[in-house]
């Protein structure tokens, strides 16, 4: 039976961080009934057992700002309508601050048996610059707690942030690992329009880290988590052995999975959805038994071709002649080789058991090199 992995968006935060972008809104906490509402209406009219699931991800915005007693509902109609694979990975995103005892019993009693941390970074100062609502010392309060209930756990981290120096990216990262998390990832700004971040830099008012300074940071956080036994298995992820986000993997292989709720976005047999962003217009088309979704793509082959790759190589593995030719019939060295040869005799890009991955040198340009797979 073919695998799948569902999506869960909770929109909602208690502030919105000056860099982020996602489709999450603070002030709607009034919302929460009718939101969980449509959600729960939304997975059930998507009801199927053809499909092994073997992985859920509830994400946000800030999934701890709902009471409890919603996520539980959340995942007792996910078991009730799909068909959970024994072992399947369940994660749920949150923020420190907003983290009780109460939660975690009731997330793992429900499933649950992977949590992601946002901690972004080590430093009351610019935890406090970017916009975060938690301290350092919140986190540490929240993460011993964490640490009773659960045995798997990510932190996420930012880096190149404004004012931030090479030595508190240090700090953070050495301070992460003696928590020994099961994961890591390390994201570097990026300035988005409609963030509080990219209007201050319109203004010329952002102190922004240089591209070397970010490289250097990148390549240090490399180098050292390698060292203490972290995988640097994608671009921005590092896992302990076997540790590795099942999640994330189904979206950068190009595998089925379905997204519920606002701004959600689907993937399913060469099918790309994306539902309703605005949360009132999304919980107004459910409870009047509408569809959620706003945007139906069907992608040509070569766009499936296309996303195979420079999804795929994001991944340090790679991309396998194999697996693309299982699934488009032809060889990617044949259908990619002006590319392919163009970047290979650049070194960004080196074949190793028939599987095309970029180099150390090739991350580091490696947008450029994935707009050269688009058709």
């Amino acid at each position: 039976m073919r695998e799948i992995g569902l999506y869960i968006h909770i929109p909602f935060c208690k502030r919105k961080c000056y860099y982020c972008d996602f489709n999450s809104y603070a002030g709607y906490d009034y919302l929460f009934d009718d939101y969980i509402r449509a959600l729960l209406m939304e997975i059930e009219s998507n009801s199927t057992k053809d499909y092994n699931v073997v992985s859920v991800y509830i994400g946000g915005g800030t999934p701890n700002l709902l009471p409890p007693s919603y996520i539980e509902r959340i995942l007792k109609s996910v078991f009730k309508n799909y068909k959970i694979l024994d072992g399947c990975e369940i994660t749920i995103e949150m923020n420190p601050g907003l983290i009780t005892e109460e939660k975690l019993k009731i997330y793992k009693d429900n499933g649950i048996n992977r949590v992601s941390i946002g901690l972004q970074a080590f430093q009351n100062r610019l935890l406090k610059y970017i916009g975060r609502i938690h301290t350092i010392e919140d986190f540490f309060e929240n993460y011993e707690l964490v640490k009773k209930f659960f045995g798997n756990i990510n932190i996420d981290l930012m880096y190149a942030l404004p004012t931030q120096t090479f030595k508190e990216w240090q700090e953070t990262l050495k301070e992460v690992v003696k928590l020994q998390p099961t994961h890591v990832s390390t994201y570097s700004l990026i300035l988005e329009p409609n963030t509080s971040f990219y209007r201050l830099y319109e203004k010329g008012q952002l102190p922004i880290v240089d591209e070397e300074e970010e490289l250097k940071m990148y390549h240090w956080g490399i180098e050292f988590l390698k060292e203490k036994g972290y995988h640097h298995y994608e671009i921005s992820n590092f896992a302990l052995p076997t540790f590795e986000c099942r999640h994330n993997i189904l979206y950068w292989e190009c595998k089925n999975y379905l997204g519920f709720g606002a701004g959600a976005h689907s993937y399913m047999e060469g099918v790309r959805y994306s539902n309703i962003e605005n949360i009132k217009d999304y919980i107004k088309s459910i409870l009047e038994r509408k569809s959620a979704v706003k945007e139906k793509i069907k992608l040509a082959k070569e766009d499936r071709m296309a996303e195979f790759m420079f999804l795929g190589m994001r991944m340090t593995k790679g991309v396998c002649d194999k697996d693309f030719k299982k699934r488009f019939g032809i060889s990617l060295f044949e259908f990619y080789k002006k590319v392919i040869q163009k970047y290979l005799n650049e070194g960004l890009i080196e074949i190793d058991n028939e599987c095309a991955k970029l180099t150390e040198r090739g991350i580091d340009v490696s947008n450029v090199i994935f707009e050269e797979f688009l058709p």
